[in-house]
């Protein structure tokens, strides 16, 4: 997927998602989708493979401010996809899960982890491996990844 943010084609490497405007932002967007997906019975499962045509222009946007936040263009569009299906898949997991039983045919050793502390844990895998990526010397938006 390729979603082109006009003036932004090659973005000389600055520091990357420091500022906490932009952390914030990026987890107040990824919550705000699960908060969505959960308001539908089988939210989750109604979004999976649709592709957002009508909703360009706010992508776009969104895409604009991670790259003027400093994250190079191809990691800002990795990341938006990789938090957007992660929030499906943890929404789907979560709707999927809300009348199975507590466990009780689980084993004792096995952890039990809430849905919400779970999403919360890959969100901030995926912030922290952007930011990473992101304050990386030297990169740029049409850079190859570090290997």
């Amino acid at each position: 997927m390729r979603l082109d943010v006009p003036g932004s084609a090659q973005v000389v490497h600055r520091p990357g998602l420091g500022e906490r405007r932009s952390k914030a932002w990026f987890l107040e967007n990824s919550r705000s989708f699960r908060r969505t997906l959960l308001m539908r019975r089988d939210g989750a499962r109604l979004h999976a493979g649709s592709t957002p045509t009508g909703d360009l222009d706010r992508i776009r946007r969104k895409m604009a401010f991670l790259v003027s936040s400093g994250v190079p263009e191809r990691d800002a569009q990795m990341a938006m996809l990789a938090a957007s299906r992660f929030t499906v898949g943890c929404v789907l997991e979560e709707q999927a899960d809300s009348g199975a039983p507590d466990g009780e045919d689980l084993p004792d050793d096995f952890p039990v982890i809430a849905h919400e502390e779970a999403f919360e844990a890959g969100l901030a895998l995926i912030l922290g491996g952007l930011d990473q990526r992101s304050a990386a010397p030297g990169r740029t938006s049409g850079a190859p990844s570090p290997t």
